[in-house]
């Protein structure tokens, strides 16, 4: 990554521009110890051209009240120690 001072950024802005513009690279300029970066907007995703795709099999609605993992099976509480839900504290 090159690195400029901000005199030679205001030398040569319209050139390191298109430099980044045209490389994707960024620069980053040097002000009092301190960086900034230079760097090219990122295009935005166009989702809408994606095909559809189909992937849940099944009924979408059981995946609402589906179980991860079994508490009991977890340990976690009996690892801690039990404590109250509510305040986090044992």
């Amino acid at each position: 990554m090159q690195t400029v001072t901000l005199t030679a950024l205001r030398q040569n802005i319209f050139q390191l521009a298109d430099q980044v513009l045209e490389t994707g690279e960024p620069v980053m300029i040097e002000r009092n110890g301190r960086h900034l970066l230079l760097v090219p907007e990122r295009p935005k995703l166009d989702l809408s051209k994606l095909p559809r795709r189909n992937a849940i099999i099944g009924d979408p609605e059981d995946l609402v009240d589906i179980k991860v993992w079994d508490e009991a099976e977890w340990g976690e509480p009996a690892l801690l120690g039990e404590c109250d839900r509510e305040s986090g504290k044992a």
